[in-house]
């Protein structure tokens, strides 16, 4: 018998029967686990590109916007400014069925790095170009390198005047947020800040000014970023230091999580193949 368990039973029930006694509606929602707040967000707010034209009520929205989900509903700008303290790598594979990752890697702050993944490789299955062009189109592992799409993290602050869906105006100042680029966005953000460094400015110590621009390939239209030099400060304050500080905390947690599950899935694949080994043995014998 799970004594741990039945006692903790015990106290929910006598908890309810309490809170009923006592006419306490919130003792009484808490005890019935009604009291479980949907905030929609999870860990820092992400800042991204709006590409949704209207809410699920019909209003409409700014395609090609900043968007960020901030104090229970989204809000959107044209143009943010936005100073990053941190910038991480990682790799992603997303399941547009389950609109979920289905992989993805740990973060680092080079693009050297191994980056083990959720699936028990390395890069969700991401090869090099020269890997890539030996293969087929139509190979597996080609189509898997395909779908891994290598993201830019961007730990940040950003400032700005935004507005909700009704047309409210909600002004952020050095919110910490994170942001990722990937795919036609990874390129223009990465040259940016590279190019800050050939200028010898330092990341941290510099405001961008982020707006977007619209292009259009075939049928599709979509927005990358567009990057400019805001301003720049001469140090960081001591907010600076502990906002970095804790960055680097969400990903390190972040990167254990990732591992464990990288860890657990290379067990799966060892047992895996140990299986198919004994079948082949099996077959073997049976010839």
């Amino acid at each position: 018998m799970d004594t741990g368990t039945e006692l903790t039973t015990m106290n929910s029930m006598d908890a309810i029967v309490a809170a009923m006694n006592a006419d306490n509606d919130e003792a009484l929602m808490a005890a019935s686990g009604q009291n479980v707040k949907q905030t929609g967000q999870k860990g820092l707010p992400r800042i991204n590109i709006n590409y949704d034209a209207e809410t699920d009520d019909g209003k409409s929205l700014p395609r090609g916007s900043w968007k960020i989900y901030f104090d229970g509903r989204f809000i959107y700008a044209d143009e943010v400014i936005i100073r990053p303290l941190l910038r991480t790598y990682e790799y992603s594979v997303w399941d547009q069925e389950t609109n979920s990752f289905s992989s993805r890697s740990v973060q680092d702050n080079v693009l050297s790095g191994k980056f083990p993944d959720t699936a028990g490789g390395y890069k969700c299955g991401r090869l090099s170009r020269e890997e890539e062009e030996r293969l087929d189109r139509d190979d597996p592992a080609y189509l898997a390198s395909r779908a891994s799409a290598c993201n830019q993290v961007l730990y940040s602050k950003v400032s700005g005047t935004f507005k909700d869906a009704d047309g409210n105006e909600v002004v952020l100042e050095e919110e910490p947020v994170v942001a990722y680029f990937k795919r036609s966005g990874f390129i223009p953000m990465n040259d940016f800040i590279n190019n800050l460094g050939k200028q010898s400015k330092v990341m941290q110590k510099t405001s961008i000014l982020l707006k977007t621009s619209r292009q259009k390939k075939g049928s599709v239209t979509y927005w990358v970023p567009s990057p400019t030099l805001h301003s720049t400060i001469d140090s960081l304050s001591d907010d600076d230091k502990e906002l970095g500080a804790k960055f680097v905390e969400t990903v390190k947690a972040s990167n254990a999580a990732v591992m464990q599950q990288y860890k657990e899935a290379v067990k799966l694949l060892a047992d895996d193949n140990d299986l198919d080994l004994a079948a082949d043995f099996d077959n073997a014998n049976a010839a």
